[in-house]
C-alpha cells in the first residue's frame, strides 16, 4: 500500500507538468493551427530535434528578444550543418491569433520552413506550458511569462533548456 504523502507529492508533481512517467510534446494534445490558420499536430515534429518556446505576440521586449536567441540558435546549427525545428507557441488564444504570427513572422523575416508559429486553445498552450516548465499569469491586458527555451529530444521530451539571456545557446545544439 502506498503511503498518502506519496501519493500527495506524486499528484503535485503530475499537476507541476512533472510525472513518474516521461511526458512528452507529442502526447500534450490539444488543437493546434499554424500561422498560415492550418490545423497543426504537434507529431509531425516527432523525429527530430526540435527547439520550442513559448511567446505572447504583443510583447515588444522579452518575446522579441527571445526570438533574436532562437535566431542566433538557428545560426549556430547552420554552422554546424544541423537540422534543428522552432516552435513558437501562443501563449494567449484570444491574442495569439494565426494571423497575428504570420504578421509577426512576415515583419521579422522568420520565413524559413522549419519555424512554425502555434496558436492553440487554451488548455493545450498551458500542457505545452507546464511540460516546458514556463509559468505565465495575466497581468491587466499583458500576458507575463517566464523566459525559457528548451531543446527537445526527437521524441519530444524536454533535453535542457536556457532561461538566461545571456545563456550559452551551444547548449541547445544536440
Amino acid at each position: 500500500m502506498t503511503h498518502p504523502i506519496v501519493s500527495v507529492c506524486t499528484a503535485v508533481l503530475c499537476l507541476w507538468g512533472g510525472s513518474t512517467s516521461a511526458q512528452d510534446l507529442y502526447r500534450s494534445g490539444g488543437r493546434w493551427l499554424d500561422d498560415q490558420g492550418r490545423t497543426y499536430t504537434l507529431d509531425s515534429l516527432k523525429g527530430s530535434f526540435t527547439v520550442a518556446t513559448l511567446a505572447y505576440g504583443a510583447c515588444r521586449r522579452v518575446c522579441s528578444s527571445s526570438l533574436r536567441l532562437m535566431q542566433k540558435v538557428q545560426s549556430l546549427a547552420d554552422e554546424r550543418g544541423l537540422v534543428l525545428n522552432f516552435v513558437v507557441i501562443g501563449l494567449d488564444p484570444e491574442q495569439d491569433k494565426p494571423t497575428d504570427w504570420a504578421e509577426f513572422r512576415r515583419d521579422r523575416a522568420l520565413t524559413r520552413s522549419n519555424w512554425r508559429f502555434l496558436s492553440g486553445d487554451a488548455d493545450a498552450v498551458r500542457r505545452v506550458a507546464n511540460l516546458l516548465g514556463v509559468r505565465y499569469w495575466r497581468y491587466g491586458e499583458h500576458t507575463m511569462h517566464d523566459f525559457r527555451i528548451a531543446l527537445l529530444s526527437p521524441d519530444g521530451r524536454v533535453l535542457r533548456s536556457v532561461d538566461a539571456f545571456d545563456a550559452d545557446l551551444l547548449t541547445l545544439l544536440p
